[in-house]
């Protein structure tokens, strides 16, 4: 959509940061013009900061437009969560305005909550293949009550919300400007934020699964700043620097010559169950973020094989990662071997020149930038 010359920010609230982008036209591309990540939680322990989260995400948010130069007073915004409840439906063909009407008996029927309890939206995907008459209806339901609370936040930022989208529709918009995937692609994107994981398949040019889980890049950490008793802030910085485990060559122990000191490490692997390593601590952090990555894995893998099953599903060819937790050290192999598919990172600048002042800036922060950068195209690309 097109909205005149309301300048707008594309601004992502997550869990963990808060990011405003803003884009403008340049000639026939697009420059990433204006551009800041603030963290929620400033430095704290995010388990032990202030319980007004509301409150420290509007001032992550105020920070960022300051540091960004933005003087925009639109937004375009967006929110996710379990429940968030997309549904992917067949309809008989008519008008759309009649179709919009039939959604409001027919949705009942789809959505786990009452009709009463949500704000629904669709759009109509095109028609059914092998079938006439029919139409394919992506039906999403927000709950009212998580839409006046992100409304109430934009507001108290100072901004005017024109769009409140999905996130992980706005993933997928950012991989569709950036990546140009053609007709015959199909694609799992999986954004790893701190507290949602958005998966969504790509597949004939539109979503046609889409699902958010709990499980994500702070189940890791939490799990790790329990079981070995560290802050949360330690406990980030070891998981995305220790990283999935992946095979390395294994380097030779220094000969234990003492017999006492093998006697002691004897002990302590009897008392742990495990071998004492001369790495233990990264050997122990390894081992967590594995056990909370195949749990992820196991639902990315549940995902793509209820969609391929689905009788207009086809085999999905690779997957393209992208949120905070795609910056963990051997994700990428780890991911691929454990799907049996093509891993690939999301690279939301390719086809965005970026502001010589920003460059530095946007670089160590690529990773988190899918949602925000597809935001912010709402306003740019007609």
């Amino acid at each position: 959509m097109f909205f005149g010359k309301k300048v707008t920010v594309g601004l992502d609230i997550g869990s963990s940061m808060v990011k405003v982008v803003q884009l403008r036209r340049v000639g026939k591309g697009i420059e990433l013009e204006k551009f800041a990540m603030e963290p929620i939680f400033a430095g704290r322990d995010k388990k032990a900061a202030s319980t007004d989260v509301k409150q420290l995400k509007i001032e992550a948010a105020k920070r960022a437009i300051e540091i960004a130069g933005i003087s925009a007073k639109y937004s375009v915004s967006s929110v996710s969560g379990e429940s968030i409840i997309v549904r992917y439906i067949q309809l008989p063909d008519m008008p759309e305005n009649e179709l919009k009407n039939a959604l409001k008996w027919e949705a009942e029927e789809y959505i786990p909550f009452r009709i009463d309890e949500v704000n629904l939206d669709s759009v109509i995907l095109g028609k059914v293949e092998g079938e006439t008459g029919k139409v394919d209806v992506l039906l999403v339901s927000a709950k009212k009550d998580l839409i006046i609370e992100h409304l109430n936040i934009i507001r108290e930022i100072g901004l005017t919300p024109q769009i409140v989208d999905v996130d992980s529709f706005a993933f997928l918009n950012c991989y569709e400007m950036n990546h140009s995937p053609v007709a015959t692609d199909v694609v799992a994107l999986v954004n790893i934020g701190a507290e949602v994981t958005n998966i969504n398949i790509y597949m004939n040019g539109n979503s046609r699964f889409s699902r958010d889980i709990s499980l994500a890049g702070d189940t890791i950490t939490n799990a790790i700043a329990t079981k070995m008793v560290m802050d949360f802030i330690k406990a980030e910085n070891m998981k995305i620097s220790v990283g999935a485990p992946w095979e390395q060559p294994t380097q030779a122990k220094p000969q234990e010559t003492d017999g006492i000191i093998a006697s002691i490490r004897g002990t302590v692997d009897k008392i742990t169950g495990e071998e004492m390593g001369y790495d233990s601590q990264e050997a122990t952090a390894q081992k967590i973020i594995r056990n909370n990555l195949q749990n992820l894995l196991s639902e990315i893998s549940r995902s793509i094989q209820f969609f391929e099953n689905q009788a207009a599903g086809r085999t999905v060819q690779k997957v393209i990662l992208g949120g905070g937790s795609s910056k963990m050290k051997n994700i990428i192999p780890f991911f691929s071997k454990e799907l049996g598919l093509p891993v690939e990172i999301i690279d939301p600048l390719r086809r965005i020149t970026v502001k010589d002042s920003l460059i530095g800036g946007v670089t160590a922060a690529q990773e988190h930038l899918g949602v925000g950068i597809g935001l912010a195209l709402r306003k740019v690309v007609d």
